[in-house]
């Protein structure tokens, strides 16, 4: 521990803006704080007593505590920058001052009358400094002139006999991850999967934040899971993120073409593994320059192009790759495979086909969920993708294979409350089944038919597609998908083949005429 020599000056006045959501530490040292000052004053603008979590996350609140994506009135997209801080400390601060050279409003200040501000903004943070200059108040930086970092603060607050020294930071502010806040709204977070970005204090802060916004427990995982890879690779490297150049993420991509497969046995991830990755380092990089612990973001993005120039690549070009559905011999196999599966699971098989479900919301499915008398099922918006709830339909062999099923179901589990699809098994009996599980089933479907390229969103594309080929506009399609962008939808249109087929239907039947018309002078009049 660093020994610090001196006591805690005297001050004239100090202030403390204090929003009312302050962490427990911070207001019983200031308890302590008030011995060192003449006069002390706490200028208050008290957060919203409501549902902080709902202030927070809306991006037209004050309570914006990282950028947000937001849909502006012209129908751009923009950021909802940071300014509870401005908001909710700097502004009452200023005010505070101008009224104790007694004049209230700014611009009523005499030129030359001002008063001095000491402002503890340590050494690792010195980028806060810039933005503290104000003409009536002339600022100083006493920890900046010592060179003191926050570590060394710390050391030095113990010695004067303060207790636990936490970081001033509003409770509501969904950026930290406070003990206090584990109880109220904190999500978790498996942080024994992302040992690297648990240890970085701003890597977790931001994936903190990722799942407090209510991202999926997958996607949250998929993004630590990146984060952590790219960080290694800094390890290895020696670079550290808040400075890492261009030339390191470029060395990281170029590392994931080059490093084994281990699951396709081949060289270098698959292009959709890499563009999640660095999708997520992006958005990690995005945090940084927020916090302004960075200038720029170093992953570059992808740009459309605007009034005819060429459109702007990003650092990973996009390989699209049509989904594969089988074809009408693989298909037969698959179902004659599924005749020898539990009715469990050919229900399973029929609805991901009929209804052309996620395996997410298929496993989610509750028997209120269905409406046998209108061969509906309800997909609530909690299980799907895009959060948004529509209704999907399920034909005659789902209806009749639902039936058996529910009195099997009955016989075996009673009057069972919960998932749709219940375990057999002798661990989870009579517990919903997981995606897990149905990917195991599905794979065992396509050993024994011998159709390796088989997978549960096969049923869903293969839905998808017999309904372009059955003339269904791609408005139809994506709501019936539960698509929030037609583009998506438009690779069905595409892998349908239906508007190939109207165009070569409409040239052979223009050619056909007119070989028709040369082929009748052959013929002798009669």
């Amino acid at each position: 521990m660093l020994a610090c020599e001196g006591a805690i000056p005297q001050f004239d006045y100090a202030l403390f803006a204090d929003t009312g959501w302050e962490p427990r530490a911070v207001y019983a040292n200031l308890k302590r704080l008030r011995a060192h000052a003449r006069r002390f004053s706490i200028p208050v603008r008290t957060v919203s007593a409501g549902n902080i979590k709902t202030d927070a996350l809306d991006p037209k609140h004050r309570f914006v505590s990282m950028p947000l994506h937001v849909l502006n009135t012209d129908g751009s997209k923009g950021l909802a920058r940071r300014q509870c801080t401005s908001e909710y400390k700097i502004v009452p601060l200023k005010k505070a001052a101008r009224q104790l050279l007694g004049y209230p409003h700014p611009k009523r200040v005499p030129t030359g009358v001002y008063a001095e501000q000491a402002i503890g903004i340590s050494t690792d943070e010195v980028h806060r400094a810039k933005d503290a200059d104000v003409r009536y108040l002339r600022n100083r930086f006493p920890l900046l002139e010592l060179g003191w970092d926050r570590d060394t603060c710390v050391d030095y607050l113990a010695t004067q006999g303060f207790g636990q020294t936490v970081k001033s930071a509003c409770l509501g502010c969904l950026m930290w991850n406070l003990e206090e806040l584990r109880c109220f709204f904190m999500i978790t977070v498996h942080w024994e999967h992302f040992p690297l970005v648990s240890q970085h204090p701003e890597a977790r802060r931001w994936l903190q934040f990722t799942a407090n916004l209510g991202r999926s427990p997958n996607t949250v995982d998929a993004y630590g899971r990146s984060v952590e890879d790219h960080l290694a690779f800094c390890l290895t490297w020696g670079a550290d993120p808040a400075t890492a150049r261009p030339d390191v993420v470029a060395g990281w991509i170029g590392d994931m073409l080059q490093r084994p497969n281990v699951r396709s046995g081949g060289i270098g991830l698959a292009n959709a593994t890499i563009q999640q990755r660095v999708i997520a380092v992006r958005s990690f990089y995005d945090f940084l320059v927020e916090e302004e612990l960075r200038e720029r973001n170093p992953v570059r993005r992808g740009q459309s192009s605007r009034h005819g120039g060429r459109a702007k690549q990003g650092l990973v070009r996009r390989v699209e790759k049509a989904p594969w559905i089988p074809n009408e011999p693989a298909w037969d196999r698959i179902l004659r495979a599924c005749e020898h599966e539990p009715v469990r699971n050919r229900l399973m098989v029929t609805f991901a086909y009929d209804g052309a479900l996620r395996r997410q919301e298929l496993v989610s499915l509750v028997a209120g969920d269905l409406e046998p008398a209108w061969s509906l099922i309800h997909l609530r918006a909690e299980t799907t993708k895009s959060k948004r709830a529509r209704e999907v339909s399920f034909g005659t062999t789902s209806a009749q294979l639902l039936v058996s099923y529910l009195r099997q179901r009955g016989q075996e589990f009673g009057r069972a409350d919960g998932g749709l699809f219940l375990s057999h098994s002798r661990r989870n009996r009579g517990n919903p089944l997981g995606p897990a599980s149905w990917s195991k089933i599905v794979a065992g479907i396509a050993s024994q038919a011998g159709v390796p390229q088989l997978s549960t969103h096969t049923f869903r594309h293969l839905r998808l597609t017999d309904l372009a080929r059955a003339g269904w506009t791609i408005d139809e399609i994506a709501q019936y998908a539960g698509h929030r962008d037609l583009s998506t939808t438009q690779k069905y249109i595409h892998l349908s083949g239906r508007e190939l087929a109207a165009k070569m239907h409409k040239a052979t039947r223009s050619l056909q005429a007119d070989r028709e018309r040369r082929l009748a002078a052959l013929v002798e009049p009669w």
